[in-house]
């Protein structure tokens, strides 16, 4: 796997280490439910006590205030001269705090004490029985205050469990995630689902063995296919190379013969940097070391030269434009780059301008100490197409047969490789530009 893809994976799998752990949602969606169940059920558990308490005194209160009534109307003694009262409803028979009492069954706070009264009015009078509940509604209050605390208590006892038994479950995830970071380390074609149960998370390490494996046996077929075709054709383009150096150092050979060979040898040399390249591109842990350097200008001037006679087949104009080295500036030495990968990248550039420009286009390729930029004032390119400029085998409407659609993929690749940045500038009818900055973090 790529060292970069690496790299990604092992950020996303450690950020949530210190963010928001699969464990740590777990446990509080737990919680929550546990709390709000708890809430809830307690809630319905006090209202239907206080409701059925209510209700049963009611019927005792009312069933005692028949009895106390029936023995005052038949003249016995009921005693109870302050918890007893009958009169007109709201007279002086009745204290000042009982006057403004409704019929039926209350509750009342008074002089610190808890009253429970039934009052009930029968022909004009109104017979009215107190008791004291202020003992009983203390008990009451405790009883409440320790299912509060039962209930405190439960919640506290399903959050540890809750926490104990989803970090057991969470625990095969962590592992998978960390022998995931582990596996580019391991051998080609090692499974990690054998290490799994087989529940969901063993099967999500098997599809993900089954997933990475074809990737890993792709990624090697490509290195192998590239490596293969680089070593087949370096023979042959030797043989070419040392015949031109053969046939040149022949005096005999005409100046027109002489151009035609050096132009054979460069076309050599060039291919060979190119396979070079390919095959760099294909091991991602590569490096450019071992390429020629260049300036931007110098690589620029030689694929100007290269594309120019196509170009004007085609009834375009291709231009080289270095930028203009400030007046009173120091001449310092420009920097160089490799390069086969700048030639490559401005040949692609090129010649996806002459395949897409009408002609009369004018096509400049100007270049800066750092940067390179190939700009055309030709009809631009599709709004649909340029968010997809990049992607292998994505091809302009008036592409011809022979663009496969790689030539910008390439060109991208390359400059992820160097860690240059590619940008498009385009506008249907107007023109297209592509800059390439060899140095965005300088």
């Amino acid at each position: 796997m790529p060292a970069t893809l690496h790299a990604e994976l092992r950020g996303t799998a450690a950020a949530p280490r210190w963010h928001r752990t699969l464990a740590r949602e777990f446990v509080l969606a737990y919680l929550v439910l546990a709390v709000f169940v708890g809430a809830l059920l307690s809630l319905v558990s006090v209202w239907t006590v206080n409701r059925l308490e209510t209700h049963l005194q009611q019927i005792d209160m009312g069933m005692a205030l028949d009895r106390v009534r029936d023995e005052y109307l038949a003249g016995k003694d009921v005693g109870r001269p302050t918890r007893f009262f009958h009169g007109e409803p709201g007279g002086d028979t009745f204290p000042a705090w009982l006057r403004e009492v409704e019929p039926g069954f209350s509750r009342l706070e008074h002089d610190q004490r808890d009253w429970h009264v039934m009052t009930d009015d029968r022909d004009g009078v109104r017979f009215m029985l107190l008791r004291d509940y202020t003992a009983f509604e203390q008990r009451r209050a405790r009883s409440h205050w320790l299912t509060v605390a039962g209930v405190g208590a439960s919640l506290l006892m399903a959050f540890l469990l809750g926490a104990v038994m989803t970090r057991r479950l969470v625990r095969p995830l962590v592992g998978l995630a960390e022998q995931v970071l582990k596996r580019p380390g391991l051998p080609p074609q090692t499974r990690l689902a054998h290490a799994f149960p087989g529940n969901e998370i063993g099967r999500l390490a098997a599809a993900f063995d089954a997933t990475y494996n074809q990737l890993e046996a792709a990624l090697q077929r490509e290195k192998l296919f590239t490596a293969d075709v680089s070593h087949e054709l370096r023979t042959p383009l030797t043989v070419i190379a040392s015949s031109c150096e053969l046939l040149l150092d022949d005096s005999a050979l005409t100046p027109a013969q002489r151009h035609k060979l050096g132009r054979m040898q460069a076309a050599s040399s060039d291919i060979q940097q190119q396979l070079a390249a390919y095959l760099m591109l294909s091991r991602d842990s590569a490096d450019a070391s071992g390429f020629s350097q260049s300036t931007t200008a110098a690589a620029a001037a030689e694929e100007v030269a290269h594309w120019r006679n196509r170009a004007e087949q085609l009834g375009l104009r291709l231009l080289a434009r270095p930028d203009e080295t400030p007046q009173g500036a120091p001449a310092a030495a420009p920097p160089q780059f490799p390069a086969a990968l700048m030639r490559i990248v401005l040949s692609n550039l090129i010649r996806n301008a002459l395949q897409h420009a009408a002609s009369g286009t004018q096509i400049i390729v100007r270049t800066g100490a750092q940067h390179l930029d190939v700009i055309d004032d030709g009809p631009g390119v599709a709004a649909e197409i340029a968010p997809r400029i990049f992607t292998p085998f994505v091809r302009g409407g008036a592409a011809n047969a022979d663009n496969l659609g790689l030539g910008l993929s390439l060109v991208q690749r390359i400059c992820e490789h160097q860690g240059w940045r590619i940008t498009l500038d385009t506008q249907p009818g107007v023109g297209t530009r592509f800059h390439i900055d060899l140095a965005p973090g300088a």
